[in-house]
């Protein structure tokens, strides 16, 4: 009987590591599946200042003055102070990182998010954003100032050409306006691709005619929307000043609202 000195090549054999696998590495329908997780938001995102991509100039960071002592942090009962942040784009900063990640998904991140304005940040991401980015947004919600200009708001609303859904906050009942309700049926004209529009009111002390408002609210929602509808299914037609049955009736006063 034959005795052998040979051993089995594994024996002798060095594990090397499996091969790494970046997110690079994935296929593309994969990758934009996982960045998608990490770029959309289910509530909207509330644009703060002007810094909302990387050709944009820094701003002005908010810092707390110098002192010699340690920061004192602030009760748990009582909201930090704003001016603690700095405030940055979080959702939009891993697509900053990588140029074939932001060619992949930055059309993901500006028409399936919702973004919430106001007066003071609305303008200056305008003039921020490129067009290409702004043509691309969807979703809006918008808090609208007190009475006035409401004309300028909506003509800055129309700019977004293919804005679908907008949700505007008006202030508490006990401040409502007929004008409110008028300004909103003439600027839904000048945005030619919406398709719905949500009224909201904030939260007030309460009043006599509060009831009485939110189902104004809700009456001129209603004929807004149809008017929508009606000129969605008429694309073709020409709709300029004029406005469908529903939203005549929801517009007419109200004596039982004090303005």
């Amino acid at each position: 009987m034959l005795l052998t000195t040979h051993c089995p090549s594994r024996i002798h054999h060095i594990d090397t590591p499996p091969p790494t696998i970046t997110l690079l590495d994935l296929p593309p329908e994969i990758r934009t599946q996982i960045v998608s997780y990490l770029i959309l938001s289910s509530s909207a995102i509330t644009i703060h200042e002007p810094r909302f991509n990387r050709h944009s100039p820094p701003p002005l960071a908010k810092t707390l003055p110098r002192t010699t002592g340690p920061i004192p942090a602030p009760a748990p009962s009582t909201p930090p102070p704003e001016d603690i942040f700095t405030v940055g784009t979080t959702r939009l900063a891993l697509l900053l990182t990588c140029r074939l990640l932001y060619h992949e998904n930055w059309k993901t991140y500006y028409s399936r998010n919702t973004f919430f304005f106001s007066l003071s940040t609305l303008p200056p991401f305008l003039d921020a954003i490129p067009s290409r980015c702004l043509d691309q947004i969807r979703r809006l919600s918008f808090r609208m100032p007190y009475r006035h200009r409401h004309a300028r708001i909506w003509q800055m609303l129309s700019t977004l050409k293919r804005l679908e859904e907008l949700e505007l906050w008006l202030h508490p009942p006990a401040t409502a306006r007929h004008s409110e309700w008028e300004s909103c049926a003439w600027g839904v004209r000048d945005c030619e691709r919406l398709r719905v529009l949500r009224l909201r009111r904030e939260q007030g002390e309460g009043g006599t005619n509060e009831d009485a408002v939110l189902e104004k609210d809700k009456g001129v929602e209603e004929g807004i929307n149809a008017f929508l509808r009606e000129r969605l299914m008429e694309r073709g037609r020409d709709f300029e000043g004029r406005k469908c049955p529903a939203m005549l009736v929801a517009l007419e006063p109200r004596e039982d609202i004090e303005v």
